[in-house]
């Protein structure tokens, strides 16, 4: 039986969900704050499928019991999915699954889902780094445009290469999504990090429950070791909030970046394929 979700159900989704994937704070977060997730029950939860719709964009999340279940249960889980998707005129939709499981792979292969790119998550395991010779300071507000235009500026290149639309999002967004985004980074200004010199913006990097979730040097100063010095801070803040560990997602096309991350002692822990579906 397919059914909506009940607020009693979300500690065995989250269970499914990370049965093989390893997820990022933020992402069970997401889960835990969802509003629409169907259930496929038979003797209990056997999997579920997490629709979050933006206009005519769906970002699709889902999780099954066991391997062998993947195709049949996913499947019927999806059938009754896409009639929320039709019914709300959806016309692109999105979702990842762990990159070697090859029953994920026959699943959206047979659904219609194209493959889109790679993400490699990291994991750092060592010490704290000798603290950097850069001047750094916590986010404030009055730095937001030049922020989130550099930062823009900074992924353009890769963002191009991978058709993730849009390339620059600084020259596209409306001036909602722009004053949206402003009071977001606001609200997480204590896990974000300005590196200046001479008062002009060399990088930024954000750092939450160990999670480096931003990262970045602009193209002015890239390629005069900022990088490491910017990552090397990162990490040691990341180790102050969990000692266990920090972790970070990257790009699998983005080689320049993934080679500083080896460098420095990262390494991979899992990859993840992305998927599109355009109609």
């Amino acid at each position: 039986m397919i059914r909506d979700y009940k607020q009693s159900d979300i500690e065995e989704i989250i269970r499914l969900y990370t049965l093989e994937y390893l997820a990022m704070p933020e992402e069970i977060e997401s889960l835990e704050r969802a509003t629409k997730i169907l259930v496929y029950e038979d003797n209990g939860i056997q999997g579920f499928i997490r629709l979050a719709r933006s206009g005519t964009y769906c970002y699709v999340e889902m999780g099954i019991a066991s391997n062998e279940q993947i195709k049949p249960v996913g499947l019927a889980l999806w059938e009754e999915a896409n009639k929320f998707l039709v019914e709300n005129s959806v016309d692109f939709i999105e979702i990842y699954h762990v990159k070697d499981n090859l029953n994920w792979q026959e699943l959206f292969d047979e659904i219609g889902f194209e493959y889109w790119y790679s993400i490699n998550r990291f994991e750092y395991k060592g010490d704290k780094f000798k603290e950097p010779e850069i001047y750094v300071q916590k986010y404030e507000d009055s730095y937001y445009e030049d922020k989130i235009r550099l930062e823009s500026e900074a992924f353009t290149a890769l963002r191009k290469e991978n058709d993730i639309k849009p390339y620059n999002w600084y020259l596209s967004a409306s001036k909602e999504a722009l004053e949206s985004s402003r009071k977001e980074t606001l609200q997480e200004k204590e896990y974000i990090y300005l590196f200046l010199e001479n008062e002009k913006i060399v990088g930024v990097s954000m750092v939450k429950n160990a999670e480096i979730e931003l990262f970045f040097v602009s193209l002015e100063y890239q390629g005069k070791g900022y990088g490491r010095k910017i990552l090397e801070y990162t990490v040691n803040r990341g180790l102050e909030q969990n000692e266990d560990g920090v972790y970070l997602n990257a790009l699998q096309s983005n080689e320049k970046a993934q080679n500083i991350y080896r460098r420095l002692g990262f390494r991979v822990i899992q990859s993840q394929d992305a998927r599109r579906l355009a109609r």
